[in-house]
């Protein structure tokens, strides 16, 4: 196990800074947790002593670590906003974003956990199928399984909240 030299870490960070932003924001929506997570990210690999294979496997770890993070930050907001009346009235809503792709993204937030990550990954991060096995450390069959699933939970999630309008 070696430490990375600096240079060897800034042309990491440099080359996958916007990635790991661009998942971070997918997940949270808001762009300074986004970079808080991705600084984080970065700070957790810069204190690790691990020897990847290759630079693939160097960008899953990261990915995987941003998408680890970016779900703890989301499970610390909700448990913020039962909380702390102001931070909810303050919290940006969907129209900000374009109004039917606020509304999509809104519905994916309702998913599960392993659905939600699987969506915004192929989806928003246009990952296929095997790097997204790779990612979440699943067979490609289990991968393309669940997204299929995700699909007909999130379709039943939209046709709900149309049926209610």
């Amino acid at each position: 196990m070696r430490q990375l030299t600096d240079e060897q870490f800034e042309i990491i960070v440099n080359k996958f800074s916007k990635t790991l932003f661009s998942i971070a924001f997918n997940y949270t929506r808001d762009r300074y947790h986004s970079e808080d997570i991705v600084q984080e990210t970065f700070f957790k690999l810069y204190r690790t002593h691990k020897d990847f294979e290759n630079e693939e496997h160097l960008k899953y770890w990261l990915i995987r670590v941003t998408i680890n993070n970016s779900l703890d930050v989301i499970r610390k907001k909700q448990k913020e906003m039962l909380i702390d009346d102001e931070y909810v009235n303050n919290f940006p809503d969907n129209t900000e974003l374009d109004s039917d792709k606020g509304q999509i993204f809104s519905c994916i937030l309702e998913l599960k956990e392993s659905y939600k990550t699987i969506i915004i990954l192929h989806y928003y991060d246009n990952y296929s199928i095997k790097e997204i096995a790779s990612i979440l450390n699943i067979s490609e069959t289990n991968a393309l399984t669940r997204l299929n699933r995700a699909r007909v939970k999130l379709k039943n999630i939209i046709i709900e909240r149309k049926n209610n309008e």
